[in-house]
């Protein structure tokens, strides 16, 4: 039996919508690895232009050692502003990122989703005893990944 998560991440960053996005748009294409940026989060075989059909594969190195690959199919694509995407791979579900104005001048709220079911056995087998640990490993690659983000956009990184 799969386990099923909902997770809602939203960051909220002192840099404008469209520098955001250029941000996300270069970790997703080819050779644009997250790792530049987010720690633990490889992106292998990105597409030369995101939009809806085009693929990618996200590698992801858990806190607690196990890894997940999970192969992204794009859905729906507004350049700028948000993208879904149906998954495959160790997560089978959905997940998107939608990238809106914040309350301040030059502030963007980043909301990410992901609506996900475990595949990998053992993960399934020990989901009624793990779960609150994975859901703690996600909280915390979710924290590099806005840590990352925001040094990307102060231009430390």
């Amino acid at each position: 039996m799969d386990h099923r998560y909902g997770f809602v991440s939203r960051w909220t960053v002192g840099a404008p919508r469209e520098r955001c996005w250029d941000e996300v748009e270069r970790m997703l294409r080819p050779g644009g690895s997250g790792a530049h940026w987010w720690p633990g989060v490889t992106v292998s075989d990105g597409p030369a232009l995101l939009a809806a059909g085009e693929g990618l594969t996200l590698i992801v190195r858990s806190p607690l050692g196990y890894r997940l690959r999970v192969r992204l199919r794009l859905t729906e694509v507004v350049a700028g502003e948000m993208l879904a995407a149906s998954s495959t791979g160790d997560l089978r579900g959905a997940g998107s990122l939608m990238i809106e104005p914040g309350a301040a001048a030059g502030e963007s709220v980043l909301t990410i989703r992901w609506d996900v079911a475990t595949t990998r056995a053992w993960m399934n087998a020990t989901g009624w005893l793990l779960r609150p640990a994975f859901e703690r490993a996600h909280t915390r690659v979710m924290a590099h990944g806005e840590a990352g983000l925001r040094r990307a956009l102060d231009g430390s990184v």
